[in-house]
């Protein structure tokens, strides 16, 4: 994995860590199982690398889009992105604040079920979604190979988080709202 990694000390080490990913500095990332972001993730890697050097550590997004799949159906997703966000610090009130000004959804994933929320959907039926039940076990999962220090920042320090425009297709507003968080 690269000791890069294992030299994260803090989720904001993590988060610098990740932008230089995201931008092709770092060839891998723990928990993840390619060598780059998908494509469709490319107009997003501005947005997401400087949300991580903020502090919102993101592991997985996708642009909100709507349209005829490559099989001919009709494909659409919600604009969303998740990540780890450290509750010390002011960010996480920030980007509370914009979702809430821009009509946008947060969800603070916890170990308690609940209902999965479709993000993308084929033909109006749901392929995929994101579950807010987060198993004990997944930090571990997700960052196996980054430092101690970080990994206890992010088991004692972070709320993991998801930030979506609930409205199919949109791409514009969730990006912007968030960046004028962070900034």
């Amino acid at each position: 994995m690269g000791s890069v990694w294992r030299d994260a000390q803090s989720i904001a080490d993590l988060g610098r860590t990740m932008a230089d990913w995201l931008e092709g500095r770092i060839p891998a990332r723990p928990g993840y199982f390619d060598s780059r972001p998908d494509t469709e993730t490319s107009r997003l890697i501005t947005t997401l690398a400087v949300l991580n050097r903020a502090g919102f550590v993101t592991v997985d997004s996708q642009p909100g889009e709507e349209g005829p799949g490559y099989d001919g159906a009709h494909w659409r997703q919600k604009a969303y992105v998740e990540g780890y966000i450290d509750d010390r610090g002011p960010l996480l009130p920030k980007i509370l604040r914009a979702a809430d000004t821009n009509g946008l959804s947060v969800i603070r994933a916890s170990r308690k079920p609940a209902v999965p929320v479709p993000f993308a959907d084929r033909d109006g039926q749901p392929v995929a979604g994101i579950t807010t039940k987060y198993p004990r076990n997944q930090l571990a999962r997700e960052w196996d190979g980054i430092g101690r220090r970080a990994f206890r920042d992010l088991r004692a320090h972070s709320v993991h988080l998801i930030a979506y425009d609930p409205v199919w297709g949109r791409d514009d507003r969730l990006w912007t709202a968030l960046m004028g968080a962070v900034r």
